[in-house]
């Protein structure tokens, strides 16, 4: 409010001293004396025009600023909209998978003796794998069969030698899970014995720490306490 009461003070000073610069200014027309209630009046009448510019003025400041709140809060908080940018993904998502030739995404989707073969172009379903086929996971084998070293097996059981895993907790003990070049995924490994083939390793304790490691190993450690000993022809494991 004082700022309106300076604008104010300021506006009926102006007024008075063009007034009465009209009056000394050589060659202005003649005026009558005007009497106190008519300046008076031309003051209040003014300050009224001025204080109603005024208000207008507050008023059309605040109707903007209400604009740019309810746009702003809009655009960043409406939980429609962000509904509607979530729908628009999953659209997109499916017109992708629609482009692809996918017949299925994973082996229940095929039905009973069949599995998925599943691509990121194409996927599609397969007559299940018999006995003594070559295999890549345990769902490809017909019935209650598992790919036991990259061939569909019967009576085969959950961590035995060649079954499939992910962990060494998948492996029965002393059984490790390693990877093997010959299939490409990694399988339950015996570890070596006393004189068979093993890796050597440089450093032993960074071996020992990478075998603590849950992964699949690229190699199994030897047996029991034995060690890993370079030779002339390779290193085996030995005392």
């Amino acid at each position: 409010m004082s700022g309106i009461r300076l604008l104010l003070l300021v506006s009926l000073s102006l007024s008075l001293w063009v007034r009465s610069g009209a009056d000394i200014l050589p060659g202005a027309p003649q005026r009558g004396p005007a009497s106190l209630n008519d300046m008076f009046r031309e003051v209040e009448e003014l300050m009224e025009d001025t204080q109603h510019i005024l208000e207008e003025a507050v008023d059309q400041i605040t109707s903007e600023s209400a604009k740019s709140s309810s746009t702003f809060l809009d655009l960043h908080t409406n939980p429609h909209d962000e509904t509607r940018k979530m729908t628009q993904d999953e659209d997109r998502l499916l017109q992708v998978l629609d482009r692809a030739d996918n017949e299925c995404m994973v082996d229940e989707d095929c039905g009973a003796l069949r599995y998925c073969l599943y691509g990121i172009q194409s996927s599609k379903c397969l007559p299940c794998i018999p006995t003594d086929m070559p295999c890549t996971k345990d769902e490809e084998c017909c019935s209650d069969q598992m790919c036991v070293w990259g061939q569909c097996t019967v009576n085969a059981t959950s961590g035995a030698e060649g079954t499939i895993c992910q962990g060494q907790s998948d492996c029965s003990p002393p059984l490790c899970c390693a990877f093997q070049r010959e299939l490409l995924f990694p399988v339950c490994n015996p570890r070596p014995e006393r004189g068979e083939s093993c890796v050597s390793r440089p450093n032993l304790l960074m071996d020992m720490l990478a075998w603590d490691q849950e992964g699949p190993r690229d190699h199994c450690p030897c047996a029991d306490s034995l060690q890993c000993q370079p030779q002339v022809r390779g290193s085996v494991c030995g005392e």
